[in-house]
This record gives structure tokens, C-alpha cells and sequence, in this order.
């Protein structure tokens, strides 16, 4: 039986050919891939270009403190290599109400934001998680250009749930990308892009994929329904606790 291919958001997902990895290993159990998406290869795959970091099999009730600091790493690195970095807003997409949705409101509610704060700080850090727009009738890439165009920050860290092809990475993968992100994309419905181009700062994505294609299971069902792990509360609890440390760690 032909196996069916899913909606997706991962872009190691999307890669069909041998490609080289800029770094391919095993940290504590996770496997690390980090890939750099030019023009051709943007092309063929369909994902916007930019550097992806792709963390695989991670095991977030065991392993915590190990995912956050690869994560932290990660995060310097980016920040590292735009250089001039001072000022950070932090921006968490997807609806609160909705479990799988929720991961982005749920780390910035755990961010240590310091904008409003007098004192000596490596970067200002301010925080806005800005709904969905079935909640407040605008887009969110209308709500945060707003934002950047007035408080002009350097990097825009944009959380968001997922979507995945392969049923093991829902809650067990992570991927960041300087390609910024396009929300909805991954279950079609595609809002505004969130990047350089559109909001005339850096951008950096950070997102775990928690729900899959039902077909991936079975193709006697309509493809418009998606799956999420039995033990998605929890892992949203978790999960965002471990993204939200692994910000703070990195810019607090």
C-alpha cells in the first residue's frame, strides 16, 4: 500500500534527496540536524530559504535540561552571526482554548520580559502573544509589523505549533529557522508570513509539531481531521516550559 504523505511544516520532512548537513549527531540521545535552504533547494522542497535546526527524538519528561540548553545554544548562535542584536520581542502564536494550538501562549506567559524594567541588561526582552483572528479580527503578522514598526526591535522569536508527517516527531521534534515561519501553513491555512520581508527585522522560529494528518494512519477517513498525542495537557505543559527556559536562558 502507497503510504500517504501528510501536511507538513517540517522541512527535513520535505527534503526527498541526499543532501549534506552543515551538522548531523547525536547529543544526549537527540539527533541534530542543521541545514542551510538556498535558492535551489528552496525550490524543490517548498520551504522558504534560511538555516533550519531540526531536534530530533527528544524526551522531555527525562531529558529537560539537555534539550534547554541546546535549544539556549542554538539561540546564541543566531544571535551570534546577525550580530547588533540588542532589543527582543518575544511572540507566541496560536490559540489558547485549543490544546494542540497552544504552545506559543503558553511560553510567553513564561518569559522573563525586562523592557519595562531600568537597569543593565544584554537585551531588552519584551513579550505579546497576539491570538488567533477568529478571536480578535485582525491577522497576527498585522499585529506584530504594527509593534516592530513602533518599538523597532532588532529579533522577532516567534513560537508556534506544528504540523508533522511522521506521527513520532508530534511532541518529540523541535525546529528552529531563520527563514521566519508562515503560520497555518502545515493544516492549509495559510495566514501572512511572519519574516524579514514582511516585518523589516531578523527573524527567528522556534516550533514543535503536535498534530498529524489523520491519513497517515488511515485513508478511509477525510483528510480535512488531524491527530494529537493522548497526552498532549501535559505535554504543552512541558514542552513550553522547556522553549520558554531555553529563550531565557539565552537572552535573559
Amino acid at each position: 500500500m502507497k503510504l500517504f504523505k501528510g501536511r507538513t511544516d517540517m522541512a527535513i520532512e520535505s527534503i526527498t534527496t541526499e543532501i549534506k548537513y552543515d551538522i548531523d549527531k547525536k547529543i544526549k540521545g537527540m539527533l541534530y540536524k542543521k541545514c542551510y535552504v538556498d535558492k535551489k533547494l528552496s525550490k524543490k522542497i517548498g520551504k522558504d530559504e534560511g538555516i533550519y535546526y531540526t531536534i530530533d527524538n527528544i524526551d522531555y519528561y527525562f531529558k529537560a535540561n539537555d534539550i534547554i540548553k541546546l535549544i539556549s545554544d542554538i539561540i546564541k548562535e543566531v544571535i551570534l552571526n546577525q550580530g547588533n542584536i540588542t532589543d527582543v520581542l518575544v511572540v507566541g502564536l496560536g490559540n489558547p482554548m485549543i490544546t494542540p494550538d497552544s504552545l506559543g501562549p503558553l511560553v510567553v506567559n513564561k518569559i522573563e520580559v525586562n523592557r519595562h524594567l531600568e537597569g543593565q541588561y544584554n537585551f531588552q526582552v519584551s513579550a505579546i502573544s497576539p491570538g488567533v483572528m477568529g478571536q480578535t479580527g485582525m491577522e497576527s503578522s498585522e499585529i506584530i509589523k504594527a509593534i516592530c514598526d513602533d518599538f523597532k526591535p532588532n529579533l522577532v522569536i516567534v513560537i508556534d505549533a506544528l504540523a508533522c508527517n511522521d506521527p513520532n516527531r508530534m511532541c518529540h521534534s523541535i525546529q528552529l529557522s531563520t527563514a521566519g515561519i508562515n503560520p497555518g501553513a502545515g493544516i492549509g491555512n495559510h495566514r501572512k508570513k511572519l519574516a524579514y520581508s514582511t516585518l523589516g527585522c531578523d527573524v527567528l522560529a522556534i516550533g514543535i509539531p503536535t498534530v498529524c494528518d489523520i491519513n497517515i494512519f488511515s485513508q478511509e477517513v477525510n483528510n480535512d481531521y488531524f491527530v494529537t498525542p493522548n497526552d498532549i495537557d501535559q505535554a504543552m505543559d512541558i514542552l513550553s516550559d522547556i522553549i520558554a527556559c531555553g529563550i531565557n536562558k539565552a537572552i535573559c
